[in-house]
């Protein structure tokens, strides 16, 4: 019996990238294992076997016509198919066996090694901050180089107790999800938005929209003599920059930034299941093509675990087993920040931090 065709109209049939000799194969896999670092081995229940290569994209996984002509002429040349990871990285899918050695050589005198599997260092993720989006508080994609170019050594090789995932948010709305990695890194703001009172009354601004907008209810209408102003509470406002983008011509914001660092997040494959990081460094000083300060605590975070932690262990539960007291005084950090407001949500449009165009 033939598979019913996907409903059409919603997205492109992903079968018509997938070539017959693996598509045939779909279903069967039982098994994978680590060749080298950058390749893994997928096993099939009839006993066949399939190559995977992975190689390191440039931050954000950011692509040019002439890099995705490569990619696909690589593809043609040694792979079945391709595909870019969750992590912004690419893995060549099928890869020929006795074409693996030639192509890993050709992928490094390209300037894309093989690595970032089992436990090594994955692709650091980020977002793409000033490149195109307009909430940036600091520059994601070359603190990812650095952090990258840095730790290169830990993407090739796999001698960590377990995978380390890194990941880079630009603002607080961390789409480049800071909040869920092992070692996260955090876009703020130093300041809170001001309201300049005689812009926002000559602006005419939607209230309603703007008090809806913010997703910590950190705004209130208040009535003047002259019209509806809005007050922003200090303590509920995360810096997300939402009321900017709603009202900018009468809500600014100064744009003096730092980092904050976080640690212990995971999607969760644990009987804990999936939890969020918590910053052990709270202010970190960001400063463009100087990112020494960032460096420097992620490297005594990644010393210490690596000498105390156990095979297969990630870096979450390294810490609940040595207890966070422990761990904060080796690493010199102070006592834990919680990333998420324990106050009740607010009841309004927003529940998060998302934005929603």
């Amino acid at each position: 019996m033939s598979a019913p065709d996907l409903p059409a109209g919603i997205m492109p049939d992903y079968r018509r990238e997938i070539p017959a000799e693996l598509l045939a194969r779909q279903g069967s896999w039982v098994w994978h294992e680590m060749v080298q670092p950058g390749v893994l081995r997928h096993l099939a229940a009839d006993g066949s076997e399939l190559l995977t290569v992975r190689i390191l994209l440039p931050p954000n996984g950011l692509l040019s016509a002439s890099t995705l002509r490569d990619l696909a002429r690589w593809i043609r040349e040694y792979a079945l198919t391709g595909r870019r990871t969750s992590r912004q990285g690419f893995e060549f899918v099928g890869v020929r066996p006795e074409k693996l050695e030639k192509f890993l050589a050709e992928l490094q005198a390209a300037g894309f090694p093989a690595g970032g599997t089992g436990k090594s260092l994955h692709q650091i993720k980020c977002c793409t901050s000033f490149i195109h989006c307009q909430n940036a508080a600091v520059d994601a994609p070359s603190i990812a180089q650095a952090i990258t170019d840095y730790f290169y050594r830990d993407f090739l090789q796999q001698e960590l107790p377990a995978p380390l995932k890194i990941s880079i948010g630009g603002c607080p709305n961390q789409c480049g999800g800071g909040v869920e990695a092992d070692i996260g890194i955090l876009g703020l703001y130093e300041s809170v938005p001001e309201v300049d009172e005689a812009r926002f009354l000559a602006a005419n601004i939607d209230i309603g929209l703007l008090v809806s907008w913010c997703p910590t209810g950190a705004i209130r209408p208040r009535q003047t003599e002259k019209g509806t102003m809005v007050t922003i509470d200090v303590d509920r406002c995360v810096r997300c920059t939402s009321c900017v983008q709603v009202a900018p011509e009468g809500i600014s914001l100064k744009k003096k930034s730092y980092v904050a660092i976080a640690v212990g997040g995971h999607g969760g494959n644990s009987c804990k299941g999936p939890e969020m990081a918590a910053i052990v460094f709270p202010r970190v000083p960001a400063r463009p093509l100087d990112y020494s300060a960032i460096i420097d605590r992620i490297e005594v975070i990644i010393n210490y675990w690596s000498r105390a932690g156990k095979p297969g262990e990630r870096l979450a539960g390294f810490i609940e087993r040595t207890g966070w007291s422990v761990f904060l005084e080796t690493i010199g950090a102070g006592p834990v920040e919680e990333l998420v407001d324990k106050r009740p949500p607010q009841t309004n449009i927003r529940h998060d931090l998302h934005f929603r165009y």
